[in-house]
């Protein structure tokens, strides 16, 4: 059965793709938090590419402790960077660093940020304009990870904010829906050796998330992806919020056009991983029109306790009755689960602090 989105007026979550707006924001209070994301599919989609950029890493033991405090501004953040790099389904390489509050800074005009060593920007060229994405992180066993990747934007900068963005508790810019990317990727041994050098190549995505409360306050589960066809993009979002409703929509993206649909949507078979996490390995999206997204997640990205990232084949069928079908990127994320200090503490496990290296 579809489930009708019960909650059609004021929501919790407001969309954009707007370039101007991807700066930092420097909200106040302890819980406030905003992050920057980009990912990549190869050519071939075998290869996966997730790189995250925390002002205030919502994961950590530390943002839990200060979010159960009054809030207090300015607050003391806990500013992260990650990486995940996966092949067939194989973690190649994976690290989260977590910075001391002062090893975060944003660029006065423009849109750009450095955390700790590593940092994105915008660059405009004579060949189109992207984001460069330089990273330098340690992972297990005291080990580097040097990357320089570019997002050059193919569809971006498509939707303004809404006059309701502000109001909003979970503002969602999807800055560049399509990218072309390419770039380098480097594992430096301890003694400074190169180990593995990965030259990646395909197509990407960008976002920006930002709220002023935890997400485990607003939304109870969130599902979202995105897949790039031949001749479209689309995002998908099923969110279920803790007042008993949900809500889902799609967004397609075509020559330099993004339209919204709410739609209903259909979960099955619902699974349970390692970690106890559980997720369906299928979804479908209806709009009224007739607009029709199906979801196979098939292989894994990354897995945890809070959120898992899967690679998933997409059939999109927008009836001209030529179903049109790629591999594409989804994610999980149960925000009931961030509030057990126990997961996060053993997650915690992962995250490399004060120049110290992730213990897994």
């Amino acid at each position: 059965m579809y489930e009708t989105r019960e909650n059609r007026g004021k929501r919790s979550v407001t969309f954009s793709s707007s370039l101007e707006d991807d700066v930092w924001h420097g909200q106040a209070g302890a819980s406030a938090f905003e992050s920057w994301h980009f990912d990549a599919l190869s050519d071939d989609g075998r290869e996966a590419l997730i790189i995250k950029f925390h002002d205030n890493y919502r994961f950590s033991p530390r943002y839990l402790r200060q979010s159960k405090t009054v809030d207090r501004c300015p607050a003391i953040r806990c500013p992260a960077v990650s990486l995940t790099y996966s092949v067939d389904g194989k973690i190649i390489l994976r690290t989260v660093n977590e910075y001391s509050h002062d090893e975060f800074s944003a660029q006065k005009e423009g849109v750009g940020c450095t955390i700790g060593a590593s940092s994105f920007h915008v660059e405009f060229a004579e060949y189109g304009s992207g984001f460069v994405v330089q990273i330098d992180l340690l992972t297990a066993g005291h080990r580097r990870i040097l990357a320089e990747i570019e997002w050059l934007s193919v569809e971006a900068d498509l939707l303004i904010s809404p006059d309701d963005a502000e109001t909003a508790e979970f503002k969602w810019n999807m800055v560049a829906p399509r990218s072309d990317v390419s770039g380098r990727i480097e594992l430096i041994e301890r003694r400074g050796k190169t180990r593995k050098m990965i030259h990646f190549r395909g197509s990407g995505y960008h976002d920006h998330l930002r709220s002023e409360r935890p997400a485990s306050e607003i939304l109870g589960a969130r599902c979202w992806g995105r897949a790039h066809f031949t001749d479209q993009t689309v995002i998908f979002q099923h969110i279920d919020e803790h007042a008993g409703t949900n809500s889902s929509n799609i967004f397609l993206i075509h020559d330099g056009v993004i339209n919204e649909r709410e739609t209903r949507s259909e979960v099955q078979n619902i699974t349970r991983d390692r970690y106890g996490f559980k997720a369906p390995s299928r979804l479908s999206f209806l709009s009224d029109d007739g607009i029709k997204l199906r979801v196979k997640p098939m292989q894994s990205i990354q897995a945890g306790f809070f959120e898992s990232k899967m690679i998933s084949e997409m059939t999109l069928m927008l009836g001209d009755g030529k179903p049109r079908k790629t591999m594409g990127i989804t994610e999980f994320a149960n925000t009931v689960r961030m509030r057990n200090p126990l997961f996060r503490a053993i997650s915690d496990l992962r995250v490399g602090r004060n120049g110290r290296s992730p213990i897994f």
